[in-house]
């Protein structure tokens, strides 16, 4: 009886070894990649998201015109907008945001060791101004605000002491509910953006 011989590929037949170099490379990679996999929540992949709208948003919004009604159509979008990125973030980062308005100006505020930081370094969540001669009018749970009522001139001298009209809770709450109407003198329209208990919001035209 002939001897019998035991090949390379029989061996590795029985072994399972991988039966060529290609092979064996992309068992490590893939070995590699599975351990360098992390996955993203759903709260980071929102935020991303909101972030990619905004952008978009802003971008198709620079490129139309700039009549009366179209500068409040965009600064309503833009507010709307902000808001639900800062809801967001409150969120994922289990952090409790504000919003303060002034008669022609708004800004996002942090809630930092007992105090409400305003958010200067954030490229999005900044101070924003209202176009020349565009003005807000707040209510809340309806009732008509006069913005800038309760401050004093000690208030305008350091405006990072002013308290936030509006709450954005890392539990997905806006307290209190609110609307805030875009206006422009001689302008029939103008723009609403609204906001409840449950975080819904949303940016409407409405008629003055």
């Amino acid at each position: 009886m002939e001897p019998r011989v035991v090949t390379a590929s029989m061996l590795i037949s029985v072994t399972g070894i991988p039966n060529s170099p290609r092979s064996i490379a992309q068992t490590g990679r893939t070995s590699q990649a599975s351990k360098g996999e992390h996955g993203f929540s759903l709260l980071e992949l929102l935020v991303v998201i909101v972030i990619i709208a905004i952008l978009f948003t802003f971008t198709t919004l620079a490129i139309r015109g700039t009549s009366p009604e179209e500068l409040l159509e965009t600064e309503a979008q833009r507010l709307d907008q902000l808001l639900q990125l800062a809801l967001e973030e409150a969120i994922l980062r289990g952090m409790e945001y504000g919003l303060e308005f002034t008669p022609n100006s708004y800004r996002f505020l942090l809630y930092i060791e007992n105090t409400w930081q305003p958010l200067e370094s954030d490229r999005l969540l900044r101070e924003r101004q209202l176009p020349e001669n565009m003005e807000f009018e707040l209510e809340i749970e309806q009732i008509d605000v006069l913005i800038g009522e309760t401050e004093s001139k000690e208030d305008d001298d350091d405006k990072t002491q002013r308290r936030p009209q509006v709450f954005l809770l890392s539990s997905g709450e806006i307290t209190p509910e609110f609307s805030v109407r875009l206006v422009l003198p001689g302008v029939a329209i103008s723009y609403l953006v609204t906001a409840n208990a449950n975080g819904e919001h949303e940016a409407e035209k409405s008629d003055n």
